[in-house]
């Protein structure tokens, strides 16, 4: 009985004979920091708890499920995941012998050649299955080898095998499918067909001892290999149609009449066994499956191990293996003695042993039978008369690293260093020195950058190159390498990078006509390196020392391209300055509008391109600042040209951009009284005469408007500053029309405009001495008589010369007269009538029912003390009370209730009805009041209501919750 034969291994590790094995010569314990890992065996095996009553004949593993034969043709099935072991002997009593067992990858399918002298027999059987089903009734030639299914798909529905290849001892291969689910419609046969498809005996019968047959990956492309004792073969073709059967005759069929032929194939990502080997006398043949169209063939490189050479010296006497099975890096070969694993990397020494581990057993077992391989979970058994025994793997790849090292295989020693930072670190210097001693300098710099070296003595390397393309190559990969916090490596490698790329741009220039293609292909990859993000910060504080490296190799389109790049636009417009371009300045100015370019660079390109200039700003409207724009257009004494522009851009600010500055407006009139007085009253007239409407300085404008004689702006700028008489005063020296407007403007200050008026007239009168003229005036001034002007007329002037004039104003003042008379009588009617009304109110009055109602509680009006209107409403004085508290001041409420109190206390204090009449007046007195106040109008049809008729309905502070609730 056997317990946990998965788990129960027994404890001790069989004792071994370990000789030191030679391929310690591969290795340099100092090279490598596992030194510890040298003393742990790759083979390791341990013993199966499981002791057989009989000798073991042959022993296969699939999927953890175990098969063995007995000499006694005893079939032992034992399933590992459950340890449950199952006993067949239906052969015991059978005169045919096991030859073979043929277990399927997936360990659900088993076939049992069997024979004697006379026939062979095919038996099947399946997991599920007890008990061995004949397969038809084969009695043709042993069966030696089986192809078995791969496809997952198959192993799903264990059923059936699917399509399978059987090899036999007379050189026919055979197509067949295998399954119990046919042995209830072909009369307990388990054959679906059986198909021979091709014969490779050629007349000579050789044994099968080799079958194999692949789908490569999931395309239609099949290949087929089978091994006998002298030659390989080999098929290959696609199957388009897979459901046919036999399936596989699709592909031999085409090898009939030729020797054979590969199809191309060129899917890189299907998944299929990569290697294939086998024994031979002289050597382990090992290939790689390569299916390749130019080299005819399904493996694209093989090697043959030989059996003398193992242990790197020639060995005349040596001894063919019994089996073999392979691990990832390692073939092991089996002796009757002992298991060894061997390389499948040939060392780069031939002398060096190739032999990595060995593995002694003792005879105590019985002799060794075979080594075996479960496909499905990579475990290597090893099985002898009387034990089974199972390998572990340690590490095996802790030598294989170093023989790629040393063939200079880097691309596979890398892949099984991946993990191991110290042994990858070694393998990089060791191909980054390989591709520089064999001139391959660009690919040694780009694995030299990755690699935690001397920097100082890698750049020495390359600096002693001419080329420089690699040293750049080095100094880009490092600093790809570098954090945001290596700031100072960063700048180091940066300057060093622009300084190679400069001088190798000046070195194309001298022959540029010649290099054209060269130069322009390395600037645009100048211009790519300094793009990259982690290098703009250091361009950005560097920009001093950068600009001087260009500057030393006299790149300056170089310079202002970089420049335009990092927005450095200031230093651009202030080169174009320099160089007397204005033309690119202002182009490069209004492509790229900063409002900090214009106020710095504005007062130079103004007074080289005064009208460019005021356009590009006049185009930026409101994102530039007026006042600061002004602070770089003051320019002292601009000539006439320049001040247009000036005052172009000025006048733009205050009509477009609505402009009120003071100090703009200010500047505007300045260059209007020096370069364009004509438009200086329009300005003065748009502004107005209010001076807390004018957005410019009145006192100002008024000085340098006298300071330059200019009498009509004089005078309308004394107006805005209210200098009336002196407004006057100044237009009578320019003309009296003038004088006469200034005059008619303060139409709301009569006594004023008579002043102004009487001013003109003195002036008429004693300047010209002409009556006619002073009559004329009269009639153009209504505020001024006859008599208010014959004080400035001499002495020796006769009445006569002022008849008509003295009429007019009788004339004038007798319809006043009779004016004031219809006024009078007027107002006596209209007080009459207001005196009869008053006394027809007093005698009024109301005739109040007993029904009436209050017109705000709607009760009962006389159950309480009430007011009634001429309009008909009625209120209780609670009730009027009520209704106005909302919408008088709280005074108001406050002193109606108290006058309501101060009622009731007298009513209650004076109940005898001989009052005092000091107390009766009293009473009256605040009733009166309280009436005044509460009666004095009614609350629905006065001020009250009326004031409240904008008011809404519904307050704002509850609209939306009222909206809320009705939604």
């Amino acid at each position: 009985m056997m317990i946990s034969i998965l788990d129960q291994f027994e404890q001790g590790v069989e004792s071994r004979i370990k000789i030191v094995p030679t391929s310690k010569q591969l290795l340099d314990e100092s090279f490598d920091k596992d030194s510890d890992l040298q003393r742990v065996p790759i083979l390791s095996k341990k013993k199966v708890n499981f002791s057989p009553n009989d000798k073991i004949a042959q022993l296969l593993v699939s999927n953890e499920y175990v098969v063995l034969v007995m000499v006694n043709n005893v079939l032992l099935r034992i399933n590992l995941k459950q340890d449950n072991i199952e006993e067949i002997d239906t052969l015991k009593t059978s005169s045919l012998k096991v030859k073979q067992l043929f277990l399927d990858p997936f360990g659900e399918h088993l076939l049992i050649s069997c024979g004697n002298i006379s026939s062979s027999q095919l038996f099947y059987a399946t997991k599920q299955l007890s008990k061995l089903k004949p397969v038809g009734k084969y009695q043709g030639s042993e069966i030696t080898s089986v192809a078995w299914n791969y496809d997952y798909k198959v192993k799903s529905t264990s059923s059936t095998t699917g399509p399978i290849l059987l090899g036999n001892s007379s050189g026919a291969i055979i197509e067949t499918q295998l399954g119990t689910e046919f042995d209830r419609f072909f009369q307990g046969s388990v054959v679906q067909y059986w198909k021979e498809v091709f014969d490779i005996s050629k007349g000579q019968p050789i044994p099968i001892i080799g079958l194999q047959y692949h789908r490569v990956g999931k395309s239609d492309l099949f290949y087929i290999l089978a091994i006998t004792p002298t030659k390989l073969y080999q098929f290959i073709d696609f199957i388009f149609n897979k459901d046919e059967r036999p399936m596989l005759q699709q592909i031999f069929n085409n090898y009939l009449t030729i020797p054979g032929y590969i199809v191309k194939f060129e899917n890189k990502k299907v998944i299929f066994p990569k290697y294939f080997g086998f024994l031979t006398e002289l050597g382990v043949f090992v290939a790689e499956i390569d299916i390749n169209k130019d080299e005819k063939t399904i493996f694209s490189s093989h090697e043959l191990i030989e059996y003398s050479r193992l242990y790197g010296r020639d060995d005349d006497d040596f001894t063919v293996p019994l089996s073999m099975t392979f691990t990832r890096y390692h073939v092991l070969l089996l002796f009757p003695e002992r298991v060894i694993a061997v390389s499948l990397v040939a060392p780069a020494d031939r002398n060096a042993s190739q032999v990595m581990d060995e593995d002694y057993c003792s005879d105590s077992y019985g002799r060794l039978l075979n080594i075996t391989k479960d496909l499905m979970t990579g475990t290597i058994w090893l099985y002898a008369e009387r034990a089974v025994f199972r390998y572990k793997i340690n590490k095996e790849d802790r030598h294989v690293w170093k023989v790629y090292l040393d063939k200079g295989m880097f691309e596979e020693a890398k892949e099984i260093c991946i993990n191991n930072p110290h042994r990858i670190n070694q393998v990089l210097v060791r191909q980054a020195e390989h591709f520089f001693n064999s001139k391959q300098y660009e690919n040694s710099a780009l694995i030299y950058a990755n690699l935690n070296v001397s920097f100082e003595e890698i750049v020495l390397k390359f600096l002693h190159l001419n080329e420089k393309k690699p040293i750049k190559l080095f100094l880009m990969k490092k600093l790809y390498g570098l954090n945001s916090q290596d700031y100072t490596k960063i700048t180091m490698i940066t300057l060093w990078l622009i300084e190679l790329f400069a001088n190798e741009l000046a070195v194309l220039r001298n022959y540029k006509q010649g290099k054209l293609q060269e130069y322009t292909t390395l600037q645009e990859s100048f211009k790519q390196f300094l793009s990259i993000s982690i290098i703009q910060d250091c361009i950005r504080k560097n920009w001093e020392s950068i600009y001087d490296i260009l500057a030393s190799h006299g790149d300056v389109s170089f310079m202002i391209w970089l420049a335009l790049e990092n927005q450095d636009y200031k230093r651009v417009i202030q080169h174009y300055l320099n160089e007397e371009n204005i033309a690119e300045a202002l182009t490069l100015l209004d492509n790229h509008p900063f409002s900090e370019l214009f106020y710095t660079f504005s007062s130079d390109l103004v007074e080289k391109a005064p009208a460019q200039t005021v356009s590009i700003l006049i185009k930026q409207g409101q994102k530039l600042d007026p006042l600061k724009v002004i602070n770089a257009l003051i320019i002292p004494n601009p000539n006439e040209r320049l001040a247009m522009e000036i005052i172009r851009y000025l006048e733009y600010s205050i009509h477009c951009l609505n402009c009120h500055a003071e100090s703009v407006h200010n500047y505007l009139i300045s260059l209007y009284i020096k370069y364009n007085k004509d438009k200086l009253m329009n300005y003065l007239k748009l502004q107005g005469r209010e001076i807390t409407a004018v957005s410019y300085s009145p006192e100002f404008a008024l000085r340098l408007c006298r300071e330059h004689q200019l009498g009509e702006a004089c005078v309308q700028l004394s107006i805005v500053l209210g200098l009336w008489e002196a407004a006057v005063d100044l237009a009578l020296t320019i003309s009296v029309d003038l004088a006469k407007t200034t005059a008619s403007l303060p139409n709301n200050n009569i006594e004023l405009s008579k002043k102004l008026w009487l001013k003109i007239a003195q002036y008429v009168v004693k300047q010209n001495n002409d009556i006619e003229q002073a009559m004329r005036f009269l009639e153009e001034c209504k505020f001024i008589k006859i008599e208010d002007i014959l004080p400035f007329f001499p002495d020796f002037v006769t009445i006569d010369h002022f008849k008509d004039a003295v009429c007019s104003s009788l004339e004038v003042y007798n319809k006043d007269i009779q004016n004031l008379k219809e006024e009078m009588e007027d107002a006596t009617k209209s007080a009459e009538v207001i005196r009869s009304e008053i006394l027809s109110f007093r005698n009024g009055y109301m005739l109040i029912q007993p029904s009436n109602e209050c017109s705000s509680c709607h009760e009962q009006l006389m159950t309480k003390a009430f007011y009634t209107f001429p309009c008909s409403h009625c209120f209780h004085a609670e009730c009027l009370i009520k209704e106005m508290q909302p919408y008088v001041d709280s005074s108001i409420i406050n002193t109606i209730k108290d006058l309501q109190n101060q009622l009731s206390t007298l009513y209650q204090n004076n109940k005898d009805i001989s009052q005092s009449l000091e107390a009766i007046n009293r009473r009256d007195k605040v009733k009166e009041s309280l009436d005044k106040l509460l009666a004095s109008e009614c609350f629905f049809c006065g001020d009250i209501m009326i004031s409240l008729i904008d008011k809404p309905f519904i307050e704002d502070a509850v609209f939306e919750k009222i909206k809320q609730e009705w939604e």
